[in-house]
């Protein structure tokens, strides 16, 4: 029923795609999402060439169906060498975080046969990686946890799908069977979930984190570029609260500078070995268990096709 062509562009069973997350969503993750049918995703910020060799080995022995890394451009030069190494070892699908990673990059990557996949916050941006030769694009809206724009997923969306011919899939504010059905309504292909998938048996998002996610409410995220120096939306706490304090009253850079190094330490607890998920979107207010990443799944396609029956006698009252 839910079969459409973002399963045949990425050889994927459905269209879920699992946002890559720093914190949430290591190997055992992406392993678990592919096997359930999804396609799991690499993160790659912060980490080393060592490491993303390691953790596509990992997956790879994990499982052999199609899995995804994760470029984020926090560089020129950690862009390359991401991108290099996908190529090298035969990666068939890469994402782009905050858009763009240069056009240079991704033709080195469609021309080794990589499907290529941007993450995107506006129409103009959608354009952009059209033009550049994406495979599809991933709206997200602002309600996304990480790195965000300023356009909801309600309205983003169908402008984005009005706007290109490639695939478009949703990402923002999805984290049920009811936001995928509004997803495909707006005239997505499919789905990107990030936050709900942080609070499933196989993430590695540590025991503080997963506590903190399951006691959210809606209104618990907040967007600050302390965390980047980009807009991210994570988590709300007293250190990030009072630095967008600091910001509205306009306090000297230096001070601001202060901080912000503050609330990035913040994120970690005893040890640096402990570190604390921060990242999360609005939808964590619908978290409420933990169920293994092939139950969400095969949960939350069951009950978006019981929701799709009642529709029609919905629309009629």
């Amino acid at each position: 029923m839910f079969h459409t062509v973002a399963c045949d562009l990425l050889g994927i069973r459905y269209p879920i795609l699992q946002g890559a997350m720093q914190g949430g969503g290591g190997v055992e993750l992406v392993a678990a999402v592919s096997e359930a049918g999804g396609l799991g995703v690499l993160p790659t910020f912060g980490g080393t060439d060592q490491k993303l060799r390691a953790d596509i080995a990992a997956v790879r022995a994990r499982t052999a169906r199609p899995f995804g890394v994760n470029i984020m451009p926090m560089g020129r030069g950690i862009a390359e060498r991401c991108a290099a190494t996908c190529i090298e070892l035969g990666v068939p699908i890469v994402t782009t975080g905050r858009a763009d990673p240069g056009e240079d990059i991704v033709r080195r990557l469609k021309d080794a046969g990589i499907r290529v996949v941007s993450v995107i916050p506006t129409v103009e941006h959608a354009r952009r990686m059209e033009a550049e030769g994406v495979d599809a694009v991933v709206a997200s809206g602002t309600e996304a946890g990480g790195h965000v724009g300023t356009v909801a997923t309600l309205p983003l969306v169908p402008q984005v799908v009005d706007a290109v011919k490639i695939p478009v899939l949703a990402a923002g504010g999805i984290g049920d069977a009811r936001g995928m059905l509004a997803a495909f309504a707006l005239g997505a292909v499919g789905i990107q979930m990030g936050t709900r998938f942080m609070a499933t048996v196989e993430s590695d998002l540590n025991a503080w984190g997963r506590d903190r996610l399951l006691a959210m409410r809606e209104t618990d995220t907040i967007v600050t570029r302390a965390m980047t120096g980009a807009t991210v939306r994570c988590i709300r706490t007293p250190q990030i609260e009072a630095y967008e304090d600091a910001v509205a009253r306009g306090v000297p850079e230096a001070e601001l500078k202060a901080m912000a190094a503050a609330v990035r330490a913040s994120r970690y607890g005893e040890s640096r070995d402990d570190r604390r998920q921060s990242a999360a979107g609005q939808v964590a207010g619908l978290i409420h268990d933990v169920p293994s990443v092939r139950d969400l799944i095969e949960g939350m396609l069951a009950e978006a096709a019981r929701l799709a029956e009642r529709l029609p006698a919905v629309a009629r009252r």
